[in-house]
């Protein structure tokens, strides 16, 4: 009788061996895509906060750039270097749309377990706008390292001139400092979303492939 039993046990253990996985039997992680989700949300806040913080340091450059003593301009040179801070405004800008698009459908598509083509075509934006970060990144570090003044360089070497009263250089270098490090740490988080969207990519492929295995060996 126990040898009937046991042999009745192998068998249904050997049947269930055999038995396919189904879809649900196979978990799909979502980490990847909340790590996305919110790294767009930072790229976003901290993209608007740029151009917020950008906007009014070119207001206070505007305002204060005719200032004159004696004939001679005291606040803001002529061939004062804008490109860093126009570039960055820019790519700050181009960065909001995609990102809040990638926030969307990574929230909707959560539980998803396939990739769709938006977000296909929102992890090459990613990409894109990764190497548009870098690049203004670098910008602005030859900006720093070249004799041509440009805002930031301009800005934090006269904070404690006798005219920061009228000019308010303080002010301004404060601004493109924040504006430097949140520039850097886009950079970082874009890197993270495009790493979380392969990485969704890639667990979305291994588990069709496992569904479409035919039986699983029983370990």
């Amino acid at each position: 009788m126990k040898q009937a039993s046991v042999k009745i046990l192998d068998r249904r253990d050997s049947e269930a061996g055999l038995v396919p996985q189904t879809p649900s039997q196979i978990l799909f992680p979502r980490w990847p895509r909340i790590l996305g989700a919110a790294l767009n949300v930072f790229v976003l806040s901290a993209s608007v906060s740029i151009i917020s913080i950008l906007a009014h340091s070119l207001s206070n450059y505007s305002g204060s750039r005719d200032i004159h003593f004696g004939g001679t301009a005291i606040s803001w040179p002529k061939d004062l270097n804008l490109h860093p801070a126009y570039f960055v405004i820019a790519v700050s800008a181009l960065s909001i749309v995609p990102s809040l698009l990638s926030t969307i459908v990574g929230l909707r598509r959560m539980k998803a377990q396939s990739h769709s083509t938006i977000e296909k075509t929102l992890a090459v934006t990613s990409g894109v706008l990764l190497v548009m970060w870098m690049v203004s990144n670098i910008i602005q570090g030859v900006s720093e390292k070249t004799p041509k003044r440009d805002l930031l360089k301009w800005a934090c070497r006269r904070r404690d001139s006798p005219t920061n009263v009228l000019v308010s250089y303080t002010s301004v270098c404060d601004e493109q400092l924040a504006i430097k490090y949140l520039a850097i740490l886009i950079t970082v988080a874009e890197l993270g979303s495009l790493v979380s969207g392969v990485t969704t990519w890639c667990l979305i492929n291994r588990r069709s492939k496992l569904i479409e295995e035919p039986w699983r060996v029983k370990a």
